[in-house]
């Protein structure tokens, strides 16, 4: 009986260690898995209207156009509290527009120079009562969500910029 206990235990242990270790592994050598998994994370929260949950996803930032180092991922002068309550701000504007994220795929994943890489995104989105098929693309910058190229005028009102004109 002695000799039971101890394996459970041994084995619990083991599977604890296991578990931990691939949270660990699994962004570090399997990016485009951790990708992926922000991705239906962020985008099955906006069809859920799970807002806050949405807003963890996305990188932050500020800027209009690239420096003079191309560098277009500056971050956010905005405190968090700050960022998400203009987050709100921007998913509320989309509630008045009647826009609604109605379906998501991931279609593709594409890669540049061996290690950089994006997904592309096919959309249907709800605005006004049409439907319309969009598609955008999806990359992972400082562990979060940016979200880029796309044909969804309606993006940027629930993507991570935080300097945006909520007026017409």
């Amino acid at each position: 009986m002695k000799n039971i206990k101890r394996t459970i235990v041994i084995l619990l242990l083991i599977i604890l260690i296991v578990t931990i270790a691939w949270l660990f592994i699994r962004k570090t050598f399997f990016p485009e898995l951790e990708a992926v998994n922000m991705i239906n994370t962020y985008y099955q929260s906006i069809i859920d209207e799970d807002y806050d949950e949405a807003f963890e996803q996305l990188y932050l930032f500020d800027y209009n156009e690239p420096d003079e180092n191309a560098n277009i991922k500056a971050g956010t002068n905005l405190r968090k509290s700050e960022a998400r309550e203009f987050y709100l701000k921007k998913i509320n504007y989309l509630k008045d527009k009647n826009y609604r994220l109605k379906d998501y795929e991931i279609v593709e994943v594409e890669y540049a120079d061996g290690h950089s890489f994006w997904h592309h995104i096919e959309l249907e989105v709800e605005v006004n009562g049409k439907l319309y098929n969009w598609h955008e693309t999806a990359s992972i910058y400082e562990g979060k969500l940016m979200i880029g190229e796309r044909e969804d005028q309606f993006a940027k009102y629930r993507d991570g910029k935080m300097n945006i004109s909520l007026i017409d």
